[in-house]
């Protein structure tokens, strides 16, 4: 399962490259890094830490498809811990610009599910959403450095059996911020 979730991120973030369409209206000159992309499809990269009482890696790859100069969404997957277990994200997220250039501060919203690395023991995973505002800052017309902070909630399952005699359910609700550097590919 593994193997199939990380074969089809590398092949959707190869398809992702190049693939873009440009105003044509708003190209000044070749040299011109600032010019506004309209749509096209984008990957972004990023590693993160997941703080609060207890602070924990991220890492995330997001490939998506910016519909206009304001608006995107995209699929992401990554690897996160939780309580000394981890996690497989799987999320869906949304991105709004606030400026209509390349650099530009923006407000995303994710929503998912916390699979866990391992199918066996008693980890069930769980629902997961949050919220950030990051800002993007483009160094080539198609690569770029992105940061943000934000919040994070997981409602995570544990189910556990005692000698045969009862299941016993935990849920966790785990409340993080969220502090995340990464590259874009657009």
């Amino acid at each position: 399962m593994k193997i199939i979730i990380i074969s089809a991120t590398l092949l959707l973030t190869t398809i992702s490259f190049g693939q873009n369409s440009v105003n044509e209206l708003e190209k000044n000159s070749p040299d011109d890094i600032t010019k506004s992309v309209v749509s096209g499809f984008y990957n972004r990269v990023n590693v993160g830490v997941l703080g609060g009482s207890a602070s924990s890696p991220s890492f995330n790859i997001i490939n998506g498809y910016r519909f206009n100069q304001r608006w995107s969404a995209g699929f992401g997957l990554g690897v996160e811990q939780f309580n000394w277990n981890r996690y497989i994200p799987v999320f869906v997220e949304g991105n709004y610009n606030l400026l209509k250039t390349n650099t530009t501060p923006w407000l995303n919203l994710m929503v998912g599910y916390e699979l866990p690395n391992q199918n066996i023991g008693p980890n069930r995973g769980g629902f997961t959403w949050g919220g950030k505002f990051g800002f993007s800052y483009f160094i080539a017309e198609h690569v770029g450095i992105s940061t943000s902070i934000g919040y994070r909630y997981a409602n995570l399952k544990d189910e556990t059996n005692w000698w045969g005699w009862e299941d016993f359910v935990t849920i966790t609700d785990i409340n993080r911020y969220e502090f995340r550097v990464g590259v874009v590919f657009k």
